[in-house]
């Protein structure tokens, strides 16, 4: 085998020497380089997303901060119209009840003049009514006709 040969040993150990300082002064200035560049890049991206994705969660916070107060003050004030609804019907009915409440007693009132009016009619007509039944009671009692100016209805009560 050439390469156990002894005597290449010196040439093979400088060729070895050159070809490795050739390498190493390849990647020392050009790969190494490029590849440093390539991964302070992408750390450099990372942070500057690491930034933006925090900027865009605090102007989220911000945006849910302002939503509940806007959401918080929509219920005060969907609550406040409620309330002023709420009282401004319950006073509507109270006037309305109070209307028919009126009418109902003016109602109440006519009708009981009616009642007391038609009351006075009948305890007027009270007597004629009463003198005509006694004398048909007394004409089928003695089968006798009694003429109405003999009928004398007494007024004990009124």
């Amino acid at each position: 085998m050439p390469q156990l040969d002894t005597t290449t040993f010196p040439s093979q150990l400088f060729w070895l020497g050159v070809c490795f300082l050739v390498l190493y002064w390849i990647l020392s200035y050009f790969l190494i380089p490029k590849m440093v560049g390539v991964l302070e890049k992408r750390e450099t991206m990372r942070e500057e997303k690491i930034n933006l994705a925090s900027a865009y969660r605090e102007q989220a916070e911000g945006l849910l901060m302002a939503y509940e107060k806007t959401l918080v003050q929509a219920r005060k004030d969907a609550h406040l119209n409620y309330q002023l609804i709420v009282n401004e019907t319950v006073q509507q009915m109270a006037e309305k009840k109070k209307e028919m409440l009126e009418k109902f007693q003016d109602r109440l009132h006519i009708a009981e003049q009616a009642l007391y009016r038609e009351r006075a009619k009948v305890s007027s007509e009270m007597p004629a009514v009463a003198q005509d039944i006694a004398g048909d009671i007394l004409q089928k009692l003695t089968h006798h006709t009694y003429p109405a100016d003999q009928l004398v209805v007494k007024k004990d009560r009124e």
